[in-house]
């Protein structure tokens, strides 16, 4: 039986990054990732004809999520604006809601809907502005709506509650905002309230993506933890169960399948650095009290598809999310090649969508149990549906003379001139690469994940940081987004890293400078 001081158990971002901090303090660490070749988790960035399509993560905060941002630092990662969906308003049904919110889009109806929840003047932008991860942490064990604390309420509940939005308010919301509401989830009130409260601020707003694509992330990690003499990486690894060794003694024994068998390990210290999928599966290995606290969270879906065509039917200022209610997603985007690139001709649209749009494209996975990275050009039926959805809707606005849609001459010409057959046919014969990534598909399980109602959240991550089978040695450990207080997101994953780092005993100096012989392959 093989012993490793510490194994980590999953190859993503917290896992990494726990490994390397751990590998770094002198201690010896084995990573254990199910994937043969994938490790970053949910991060995957593919080369798509030339175009970056992130398949995983795409946007974020720098200013508000600063251990992401030292990261990427620290890692040599740069960032690059990120340009949003900033288009029209969704062209949607008129809502007969009360005077006090007509004229409001749904983000202004979310905000009003918060701030009065809060017990402040909507139009209190300041007071957004100078809250703090401190007020958070306040807000989360005391804030209350009506004598009732806010963490065991529900989301929609609290936003329908009296005084606070119509329902009708909440169906515009509903059906025009953007997934990020998660009103259908009903997730628990002050966590989303909060979520929400760093999303509104206006001072040192900064939305971004990784320049390259946010794999540069994983790159970089990679690249340290191979060259590291503290580091084993074992790909193709998939814990399948762990128990004490012995009744009262700290040390744990590892079950983990292999394609070769089954291998029996020992550690004295494990992370398990997995989605909520895999760790509900491991369920029956772990103390009951934390097993328990496994369905604190939701997780829930989102899905990604990008079309590569090399004859896009939009001009080069077409805006992101415009029309994207003509087509079953809940954003869509669109790039070009610069002008000035010699392979100008070829561009890239992006479909990006919670619920229920989650259901239509999912059926084009497939291998829907095994799907651990994006699917590219395997299932040509998805190719037909897009092809037409957009030939429907292009083909109605030429015919129409609308010209809000930023069409090529050349598109404007051809629609106006074929039928709508022909129009589908031209679109699909244009498509040259296509993927799919449908997250809430095993391994994962969902895409990321939102605290239930009537959960104290900050318990929770307190026991996770570090527990034990009852003997004292706190040597068991969970980390990632979904039991985060910034969930969601790679600030989440590094925020419970980090909480579990410092819960690890320092290693005395004589022991570090003695374990500097390289570990030997697994």
């Amino acid at each position: 039986m093989s012993f490793h001081e510490v194994i980590v158990a999953g190859g993503g971002i917290s896992g990494l990054y726990c490994a390397w901090r751990l590998a770094d303090a002198g201690h010896q660490v084995l990573i254990l990732e199910a994937s043969l070749d994938r490790w970053g988790g949910r991060i995957e960035t593919e080369d798509m004809d030339g175009f970056v399509a992130e398949y995983g993560p795409m946007r974020f905060e720098p200013t508000l999520q600063p251990r992401f941002s030292s990261l990427c630092q620290e890692l040599g990662v740069k960032l690059t604006e990120f340009s949003g969906p900033e288009g029209e308003e969704v062209n949607a049904p008129s809502y007969d809601v009360p005077p006090e919110e007509q004229g409001l889009n749904s983000l202004q109806l979310l905000k009003r809907g918060i701030m009065l929840i809060m017990g402040r003047d909507p139009s209190d932008q300041d007071w957004i502005d100078s809250l703090t991860e401190a007020d958070y942490a306040r807000m989360r064990k005391h804030a209350q709506f009506n004598g009732q604390p806010l963490w065991n309420m529900g989301f929609w509940n609290a936003l329908s509650s009296e005084g606070v939005l119509s329902h009708l308010a909440l169906t515009k919301l509903r059906d025009t905002g953007t997934f990020y509401h998660m009103i259908p989830e009903n997730l628990n009130a002050i966590e989303w309230i909060i979520w929400w409260l760093r999303a509104l601020k206006t001072v040192g707003q900064q939305l971004a993506s990784v320049d390259g694509g946010t794999a540069k992330l994983t790159d970089g990690l990679m690249a340290r933890l191979r060259v590291h003499p503290n580091i084993t990486l074992a790909g193709g690894h998939t814990l399948t169960g762990f128990r004490p060794v012995a009744l009262g003694k700290s040390r744990l024994e590892l079950d983990v399948h292999t394609t070769s068998g089954t291998l029996k390990l020992e550690t004295d210290r494990l992370i398990l650095a997995l989605p909520r999928l895999p760790l509900v599966k491991l369920a029956s290995h772990l103390p009951e009290h934390v097993a328990a606290r496994l369905n604190a969270v939701n997780g829930f879906p989102m899905l990604k598809v990008f079309f590569v065509t090399d004859t896009p039917w939009w001009d080069y200022e077409q805006r992101p999310q415009q029309y994207a209610n003509c087509l079953p997603t809940r954003e869509i985007h669109y790039f070009r090649r610069p002008r000035d690139d010699d392979r100008d001709g070829h561009g890239m649209v992006l479909l990006y969508m919670d619920r229920p749009s989650t259901e239509f494209w999912k059926h084009y996975v497939t291998k829907p149990n095994n799907h651990d990275r994006a699917e590219m050009d395997h299932n040509v039926n998805i190719v037909d549906a897009f092809s037409l959805f957009v030939a429907r809707d292009v083909k109605r606005l030429v015919d129409e003379r609308r010209t809000s849609f930023k069409l090529t001459d050349r598109a404007r010409s051809l629609f106006a001139e074929q039928s709508l057959d022909r129009a589908r046919d031209m679109i699909k014969e244009s498509i040259v690469t296509y993927g799919i990534r449908d997250w809430a598909r095993a391994p994962y399980g969902a895409a990321n994940h939102g605290w239930q109602p009537g959960v104290r959240s900050w318990k929770v991550m307190e026991l996770f940081k570090a527990f034990d089978f009852g003997n004292g040695a706190k040597n068991v450990h969970i980390v990632g987004e979904a039991y985060s207080d910034y969930q969601g997101f790679v600030e989440g994953a590094l925020n419970t890293s980090e909480l579990t780092l410092a819960s690890i005993p320092a290693k005395p100096v004589a022991e570090v400078a003695a374990d500097i012989a390289p570990l030997s392959p697994l």
